[in-house]
């Protein structure tokens, strides 16, 4: 197929115009369209573009090309006639025809009325009338060359009139259809135009005097012409007449200039086209051609002009066989070439990309040559100035019959304001997510001795009244429930970091909803509500990380409860899926539901449904944001349904089954009866913390020691030898992995536990603190129990090295 960006003149050619531009021409005496002369190419788009019925028969034998309008005189001959020879496709009235067609190509112009002619593939038997024009087509050489036909048919209006019915209508409507044929020639603003170069003298027609603002019919000379120019075209309209009258040069005449009305003082565009003529002693005596009004594409082009430069947009067209590339003087200034740099081969181009971003170039440029892909991408240009500029590239690649890449057409738009907005959006989303990690570590701080005070009072609460006890829950309730947020505040920014590692391991499924379950318990009590939970076959397992996983289901269990009434039911299930190789979880709730409008969005972050105010839960909007982040990288997945407001909803989690038992290993004891009292040195900056810490331990009947710095903690290692040491990571001065490395080089470090005690709790930072020499690795703010496990641990077996153990 054509690119009709390659043929200008088969544009705004209707069904003709695509017709023509799929047509194999190569086998056609016209050859390939490319190689049309150009005034065959004008005489084609004057009869696309007009809505008389036109046809042009061209060359020896008159290959026929025709339009729209002409499709019914053609009848059922169309649309085989296109391409064929004039005698092929009229053979029933070629006798008539082939003297009408000698005539004309011996320079002859007629005209005739109502002429009948006795056609075959029409509805209606025949005679058919036609009132039609049979006048001669120039070659580029100002020779012979073709007939150009403009006819309308008559036959109702003759038909009518020899029946004596309606005879005036008749009359009336051949009259019309003379005037839509005078109107389509002048909307073709084509006219042809003689010089007599002897005497300079001019023969114009009509229209061509309109293109020149000339209203009046006085003989007019070359010099008229010329005064007739705009004075910037002028010189450039000499040269080229010139050229063409030259007995050396004899170029040919092609141009586009403007006129200013003589009469009327308007400016229009002329695209003029002609040859001189030489005598044979070689001089020339006269030059003809034609001329188009073309001011309403010149005034198309330019609008295209500023809008692509205000859009920062230019166009290119690649001839990928001929490797010449074309474009606009609006990529010029998107490549930042300077004036007189001019880009016309693929190899210049990819001379002009950033070095960085060339190989990538070159790559989607050979797919587009060799395999006639589409071109897109982004990269980078720099500027003579060394500024670097980002384009967005986007081209079109046509191909030729047999499916080889031919050409491409495309446009490319400076994206460097848009690309600097994006980077400083990811920045500033970086910077938000480095926030929120900062921010849930800056919490667990004043969390730890919040927590550690509460395991104290818990342990005298048997002496307080109803009233305190009640109190006392609310309070662990509700500060459980803030190292919940705080720990989903900091997971949703390292998930979106992917600094989150998971130890895979095959896990019991029954174990992750059991301790799920268990974590949520007391919520789910306090709202008065009812679980079902009848467990699970203990032989199904999954492939995860216990820890992350319990907090999956924890955190739907905790939405759970949430958004809940009082006195509503939770249901926790698990099992084999539908689907082979999964296993499903699934909790369900009577809660208040979930608009069919937000189940979309329901993961997102810091998404919140919006619901009845005496509903209303509160919370970031990050809990399922979580869950969702972390299913997936156990390469699994997870949806969420509800009926709509007051339905309640139902969650379900499908994960990898595992069928291969989980390894026995050593853990932490879960029991610590019978801990033996030991010597612990507590090292903590933040005074609140390590005190109320000492006091509990004080109560366990430990031996708790105090630090607030490094260098003390060297100092009470050195003179009281305890057995322990919680030491806080990020302290002033001598930080935690300072202290550490020195506490290794003290007599005695090989029995003494190094305990990090901190609020950064990453995977990453467990591992740098174990390699910083640190036995074990908790996260604040860390439960007296779990203190209390480690003390078991480490006492309880002796010979047994220590496990890295976070909360």
């Amino acid at each position: 197929m054509i690119d009709p960006s390659d043929q200008p003149h088969l544009r705004s050619g209707g069904a003709m115009g695509a017709l023509m531009r799929c047509h194999d021409w190569s086998t056609t005496p016209l050859g390939p369209m490319e190689s049309w002369p150009q005034s065959l190419k004008t005489a084609v788009s004057l009869i696309l573009r007009a809505q008389q019925p036109m046809f042009i028969g061209w060359g020896p034998r008159c290959i026929s090309l025709y339009n729209d309008s002409y499709i019914s005189i053609l009848g059922n001959k169309h649309p085989q006639a296109l391409g064929q020879p004039m005698a092929d496709v009229w053979s029933e009235i070629w006798d008539e025809l082939r003297q009408l067609n000698e005539a004309v190509m011996r320079g002859e112009s007629l005209s005739f009325e109502n002429k009948p002619f006795q056609l075959t593939g029409r509805e209606t038997p025949g005679p058919h009338y036609f009132s039609f024009t049979y006048t001669p087509l120039l070659d580029d050489d100002g020779q012979i060359a073709g007939i150009f036909c403009a006819a309308i048919e008559t036959t109702s209006a003759v038909r009518l009139g020899q029946e004596s019915r309606a005879g005036r209508a008749a009359q009336q409507a051949l009259a019309e259809s003379e005037e839509r044929l005078r109107l389509a020639t002048d909307a073709a603003e084509i006219a042809f135009w003689d010089v007599n170069v002897t005497d300079g003298s001019l023969i114009w027609q009509p229209r061509l005097r309109t293109m020149f603002g000339i209203t009046t019919d006085e003989p007019l000379s070359l010099d008229d012409f010329f005064r007739g120019l705009h004075p910037d075209d002028r010189p450039m309209v000499a040269s080229a007449f010139a050229a063409a009258c030259d007995p050396e040069r004899r170029e040919f005449y092609n141009i586009e200039y403007r006129t200013i009305g003589r009469d009327d003082g308007e400016v229009r565009w002329v695209a003029a086209k002609g040859r001189g003529l030489f005598d044979a002693t070689g001089r020339c005596v006269r030059a003809n051609g034609t001329a188009m009004d073309i001011t309403s594409r010149k005034t198309a082009e330019l609008a295209m002009e500023v809008a692509l430069e205000a859009s920062r947009t230019g166009t290119f067209h690649w001839d990928i066989r001929d490797n010449r590339l074309t474009w606009d003087t609006a990529l010029d200034r998107l490549f930042g070439l300077r004036p007189g740099e001019v880009v016309r081969s693929l190899d210049q181009f990819i001379a002009l990309v950033h070095p960085d971003d060339r190989d990538e170039v070159i790559r989607c440029c050979g797919r587009c040559r060799d395999a006639g892909d589409d071109f897109e991408m982004e990269f980078r240009v720099v500027y003579p100035d060394g500024s670097v500029h980002w384009l967005y590239d986007r081209g079109r690649t046509f191909l030729d019959p047999t499916g080889r890449a031919k050409t491409m057409t495309g446009a490319c738009v400076d994206i460097t304001d848009l690309v600097r907005a994006r980077e400083a959006l990811k920045l500033a989303d970086r910077q938000k997510d480095d926030f929120l990690a900062t921010l849930a570590h800056e919490l667990r701080n004043p969390l730890a001795p919040l927590r550690t005070g509460l395991d104290l009072l818990q342990n005298v609460s048997a002496g307080l009244p109803d009233q305190g006890r009640q109190v006392l829950g609310i309070m662990q309730r509700q500060l459980d429930h803030m190292v919940h947020l705080v720990d989903d505040l900091l997971d949703i920014a390292r998930i979106r970091q992917g600094k989150i590692l998971l130890r895979r391991e095959s896990i019991s499924l029954h174990a992750v909803l059991e301790q799920a379950l268990e974590g949520v318990q007391a919520l789910l009590d306090a709202q008065g509500q009812v679980v079902v939970w009848e467990g699970v076959d203990p032989a199904l397992r999954v492939t995860g990380d216990l820890t992350r996983l319990v907090q999956v289901v924890g955190n739907l269990l905790n939405n759970a409860a949430k958004y809940t009434p009082r006195g509503g039911r939770v249901t926790l299930r698990g099992g084999e899926a539908d689907q082979a190789g999964m296993l499903f979880i699934e909790v369900t709730d009577t809660g208040i539901g979930i608009p069919a409008q937000m189940l979309d969005h329901v993961f997102d972050r810091f998404a919140q449904v919006q619901q009845h105010l005496d509903h209303a839960q509160g919370g970031l909007g990050i809990g399922l944001s979580v869950v969702k982040g972390l299913v997936e990288m156990h390469g699994g997945r997870v949806s969420a349904e509800s009926a709509g407001p007051g339905a309640g909803s139902r969650f379900r989690i499908w994960l990898p089954r595992s069928d291969t038992p989980k390894p026995a290993e050593a853990r932490l004891p879960s029991r610590v009866d019978g801990v033996r009292k030991r010597r612990v040195l507590i090292v903590d900056d933040n005074r609140d913390a390590a005190e109320t810490m000492a006091l509990l331990l004080d109560m366990s009947g430990h031996e708790a020691l105090l630090a607030h710095d490094g260098q003390t903690a060297v100092e009470i290692v050195k003179q009281h030898d305890p057995a322990v040491v919680f030491l806080d990571i990020g302290m002033p001065g001598m930080d935690g992995y300072e202290t550490v490395s020195v506490l290794r080089t003290l007599p005695g470090a090989h029995s003494r536990v190094l305990v990090a005690l901190t609020g950064w709790g990453t995977e990453a930072d467990q591992a740098q603190s174990l390699a910083a020499g640190f036995d074990l690795h908790l996260t604040k703010p860390v439960k007296i129990h779990e203190v209390q496990r480690v003390l078991a641990a480490r006492f309880g077996q002796e010979n047994q090295s220590a496990t890295m153990f976070s909360m």
